[in-house]
């Protein structure tokens, strides 16, 4: 019989159990949605708001959920083992949704809750026995590398293209403040990339997979205009994800966007990625145009659900 252990904090023991867990997840299921935000918390140690879910079988986990503190409200994720993965998700231990239950229920009544996840009717369902409503649809979008001048695929590279800015690295130490000047005010309304503070941001720099060579910043008039901060995606093949990309909203107007994002996807290509990847808001009509007219395609769909704010848990 399963029994869920709800923690504020993890041991040694605990975090090194449940990161072997997710990995074998995701071998298992690799697109499962556990995101960055989620993952940092887990491997460095939690910070305010964290609540973690640890669902065991006779010693063995086989589920995790967990709540950190976003820009606004809570993020919160879920990964279980499933012995029959197409199981009614109307089922009384259907282990998501117990999973989610008991980390909802740890967090405060009148914040906002958002739980990202696949686009199925599945989850669907799984948010209606948790009180959950859709809100933002995510794209992840994809396309083959190179790129050549005008952003399409031609198996090539350009050396730079008629898009190209100057861009330079981003120096550990050195460009934090400007940088988050700069997101926070491109994003100040999301739930995930705003409102960031220096201790996010270094959190992110500890991280395995950060190369500043790849996050590339576009300058100004003295002011950080613009950044395309990349990530790569180990395997075969290669993937190259575009991770964080904006525009100082001071700096809207000047084709920045698409030339920050050629200038990640050549950086990408450099690095030995032959796939480019990226997520983007399905509402957000502009950008999916943009990354549409440069080749990307839409591989999957994840859906947002939310708990508004002030309802009971």
């Amino acid at each position: 019989m399963v029994q869920v252990r709800v923690l504020r904090e993890l041991t040694s023991i605990d975090r090194a159990g449940i990161e072997r867990f997710l990995l074998e997840q995701a071998t298992n299921a690799p697109d499962a949605p556990f995101n960055d935000h989620l993952r940092a918390d887990l491997r460095q140690g939690p910070r305010d708001g964290f609540v973690a879910a640890v669902g065991t079988d006779q010693g063995r986990i086989v589920g995790y959920g967990q709540a950190s503190a976003g820009n606004t409200g809570y993020i919160v994720g879920a990964s279980a083992r499933v012995e029959q993965p197409d199981s009614d998700p109307d089922r009384d231990d259907d282990p998501i949704v117990t999973l989610l239950r008991e980390v909802l229920g740890a967090l405060p009544a009148d914040t906002d809750v958002t739980w990202w996840t696949h686009d199925s009717p599945q989850a669907e369902a799984q948010a209606g026995r948790l009180g959950l409503v859709a809100g933002r649809r995510l794209l992840q979008m994809r396309r083959a590398l190179p790129v050549d001048r005008d952003g399409s695929e031609d198996g090539s590279e350009d050396g730079g293209g008629s898009d190209a800015v100057p861009v330079r690295s981003f120096v550990v130490g050195q460009d934090e403040a400007a940088w988050l000047e700069a997101n926070n005010a491109a994003f100040r309304w999301h739930a995930e990339q705003g409102g960031w503070d220096l201790a996010t941001l270094q959190q992110r720099e500890r991280e395995a997979w950060f190369d500043a060579s790849g996050f590339l910043l576009h300058e100004r008039d003295g002011r950080l205009a613009a950044f395309c901060w990349t990530k790569v995606h180990p395997g075969d093949p290669v993937v190259g994800e575009i991770y964080v990309i904006a525009v100082h909203p001071d700096f809207h107007g000047h084709g920045l966007g698409r030339a920050l994002t050629l200038a990640g996807l050549r950086s990408l290509h450099s690095a030995g990625a032959t796939a480019g990847m990226l997520y983007v808001d399905a509402g957000n009509t502009t950008a999916v145009r943009l990354y549409q007219s440069l080749g990307f395609h839409t591989a999957h769909t994840d859906q947002a659900y939310v708990r508004p704010e002030g309802t009971p848990t």
